[in-house]
């Protein structure tokens, strides 16, 4: 190879699946060569200087048309007593009764920016369709995720906020904003939301049967019940022929039910291909992460709400999510901080769907992190600064700053 072939090299990078250092050689926004040394210099060059370069984070689940709306007082908004969920939900349907398409996608920009600033370059965003949101929100997402789709990748679930069954205006809407561009189908609770589970999850399927696209759905059904609802729903995958496209989003039931109900429903969750997330601000304690891992069962990780009427907390940022996770699970040897790393990262891929280009091999896009850190495991316990963000082979965030060109608000 002779000449500028290279529009970007990263050289003396650490790769993790490697297990050891080496330069990337990009071309465009494709990884096109990694070697122990590439002799061809680059139309740009970064020094990883040995440092732990990663494939782009996943936040698996979010609510970005909810972001930031506890913001713009001396103190948190909805953040004067414990929570409450009911009080959420009033605080919720209030919000979307008033906000307009403009506002929600400003803050959803907002939230984007957060996230790409700390790594993030692919994200599930669940957005409430009711009788109150009707498609407002759907409209202010999807009209950012236009002006964002060179800084992230964004995939959204019309949800259900307040369920089929209970609101006959949920599936109209949703099958509306699946029209306008909505990629994915949710509801949630089957048990204790929908009040019923086979009619619940049976109209789930349907809809997403008839758009051809993917389910996921918030399962917070508690204790046994939960976990009869979690096998309802990989049964009914099985059912439908849709293997490998549905994800269980939450599923708190999987910490807290008797371990001889999750032993007996393990099975069935892996025939069916039944994915799952949870979310570092609410993970129970008890979630059997190493169970599902050893099973074969692809977790993710999510951030779920970021300041706003249901979480006063969060800053889209994975790997501060994953240090929760040590601790809350007490998972901290370097074997665990591995596993939450690929929640972060390969499982999360596998989530949402784009396992076949994501991770840094030749031929895949370049959606890469520098990170100031020489390990996964390093990069949790310091919260390493992330040097560089690299999406479709262009750096967009040097020293955990949006480069200026790629930032409108």
């Amino acid at each position: 190879m002779n000449g500028l072939i290279f529009s970007l090299v990263i050289r003396n990078a650490y790769l993790r699946e490697l297990n050891g250092i080496y330069d990337i050689g990009i071309s465009g926004d494709k990884i096109v060569k990694i070697s122990e040394q590439i002799m061809e210099k680059g139309e740009k060059e970064i020094d990883a200087k040995q440092n732990f370069v990663s494939p782009g984070f996943i936040d698996s689940h979010t609510h970005m048309d909810k972001s930031l709306t506890g913001e713009g007082e001396r103190l948190p908004k909805y953040n004067e007593s414990s929570y409450v969920r009911d009080n959420s939900i009033i605080a919720g349907l209030e919000y979307y009764k008033n906000a307009t398409i403009e506002e929600i996608k400003s803050q959803v920009i907002r939230h984007a920016y957060m996230q790409v600033a700390n790594g993030t370059l692919y994200t599930r965003t669940h957005v409430d369709v009711d009788k109150i949101a009707r498609t407002k929100a759907i409209k202010g997402v999807i009209s950012a995720r236009e002006e964002l789709k060179d800084l992230i990748d964004i995939q959204i679930v019309a949800f259900a906020q307040s369920g089929f069954l209970p609101d006959p205006d949920s599936e109209p809407l949703v099958r509306e904003a699946i029209d306008m561009g909505a990629d994915i189908v949710g509801s949630l609770d089957p048990a204790t939301c929908e009040y019923n589970i086979e009619k619940s999850l049976d109209l789930l399927f349907k809809i997403a049967k008839d758009y051809n696209v993917d389910i996921d759905d918030h399962v917070m059904d508690p204790g046994t019940l939960g976990i009869y609802s979690l096998k309802r729903f990989a049964q009914k995958t099985l059912e439908n022929n849709y293997k490998r496209r549905v994800t269980a989003s939450h599923s708190f039931s999987l910490a807290d039910a008797p371990e001889s109900w999750l032993d007996e429903a393990i099975p069935t969750f892996q025939e069916s291909g039944l994915n799952f997330v949870t979310c570092y601000s609410s993970s129970p304690h008890t979630f059997p992460t190493k169970k599902l891992f050893k099973a074969g069962i692809p977790l993710g990780c999510g951030s779920d709400n970021i300041r706003d009427f249901w979480i006063a907390f969060g800053n889209g940022d994975m790997v501060q999510g994953a240090l929760i996770e040590t601790q809350r699970w007490d998972l901290t040897t370097n074997l665990d901080m591995d596993l939450i790393w690929k929640m972060i990262t390969f499982e999360g891929a596998k989530v949402l769907g784009i396992e076949k280009d994501y991770g840094i091999q030749e031929g895949k896009t370049a959606n890469l992190v520098i990170l100031d850190a020489l390990s996964p495991q390093w990069a949790i316990i310091q919260q390493a600064k992330k040097l560089y963000v690299i999406k479709n082979g262009k750096v967009i965030v040097k020293d955990g700053v949006i480069l200026p060109e790629f930032k409108k608000y």
